[in-house]
């Protein structure tokens, strides 16, 4: 979660031992609201000196009812007792969890209304959440897959992935983080990823593997998902194999074919069969579907 945070990290922030600079990168973390969420729930405890004199009293003038043994084991089970109330408090602030969840199946999609008003559409295979409590003053979704948003003008929006994030005030943008591959389109107003690079309508953004940074511009109004059809510009086919997979639920076996090759063109998400056809006759390549329909394996054809 933290890898490149050394071991007593969240130690140091707890006492706040951070310097200004980890303080900023940590709240800039996906996962920094559910450790203030825990941290807070701990703040919140009553922690009490136990009085050890005052115990041993107590149990000395009970003597006359108790064996030796009783008071002995009286005093060594507190430890234990004390241990099993704090691991009991500690659960309970990590399985209070007020985060609002969703998720897309094989070839699906979901239309979320979002507590100001603000709607979330969510590709197949895709999860989202947010923290409902306190979503008037922290509007962030945690992503994972791809998703559409319009989002209502008010304190800043912002959508955290595994590759980036995407901050806004209001606007029409659509979100994909996959593996290593982080895209970002602008459809109305202005976007910004990362921090740095600022998107207006009609421009949009990649990032693969932190390597192959590239802009462009389009003129269409709206993801094409949303109509149920796949576009993709230059793009390397495992991501495309990728795409068919969750909109299918099929799984591509491929041989002799670099995953790095690049490819530009749509498919239908609602017939499998043309899918299929529409992007192995761009490699040409043939394929077969297994009984079950249920595996796909491309064949290079003969020369």
């Amino acid at each position: 979660m933290l890898e490149n945070k050394d071991d007593i990290f969240l130690s140091r922030w707890i006492n706040g031992e951070l310097s200004a600079e980890e303080l900023r990168d940590f709240k800039s973390h996906p996962d920094y609201p559910k450790y203030q969420k825990i941290k807070t729930g701990i703040d919140t405890l009553d922690v009490r000196d136990y009085d050890t004199e005052k115990a041993l009293s107590s149990i000395k003038s009970k003597s006359n009812r108790l064996t030796e043994e009783k008071p002995s084991s009286i005093i060594k089970l507190w430890p234990y007792i004390a241990v099993a109330a704090s691991i009991a408090i500690v659960l309970s602030v990590f399985l209070y969890n007020p985060d609002k969840s969703f998720n897309t199946g094989f070839g699906e999609q979901l239309a979320i209304s979002l507590p100001d008003g603000s709607k979330m559409i969510l590709n197949a295979k895709s999860t989202a959440s947010f923290d409902e409590d306190n979503w008037d003053t922290n509007r962030t979704i945690f992503l994972k897959g791809e998703a559409f948003f319009k989002v209502k003008k008010g304190e800043k929006f912002t959508v955290a992935t595994d590759n980036g994030k995407v901050s806004v005030l209001g606007t029409q943008f659509n979100v994909q983080s996959q593996d290593k591959l982080f895209e970002v389109t602008c459809f109305e107003g202005k976007v910004s990823v990362n921090n740095k690079d600022i998107l207006t309508a009609g421009k949009g953004y990649r990032n693969i593997k932190n390597k192959l940074h590239e802009n462009w511009v389009f003129d269409i109004q709206k993801p094409s998902w949303l109509t149920h059809t796949s576009s993709f510009r230059s793009t390397p086919i495992k991501y495309v194999f990728k795409e068919l997979e969750e909109q299918y639920r099929i799984k591509i076996k491929v041989n002799n074919i670099d995953p790095e090759t690049i490819f530009t063109g749509n498919f239908p998400n609602n017939n499998k069969e043309v899918a299929l056809r529409t992007v192995f006759s761009t490699l040409d390549m043939e394929f077969s579907i297994s009984q079950d329909g249920r595996t796909v394996n491309g064949i290079r054809i003969a020369e």
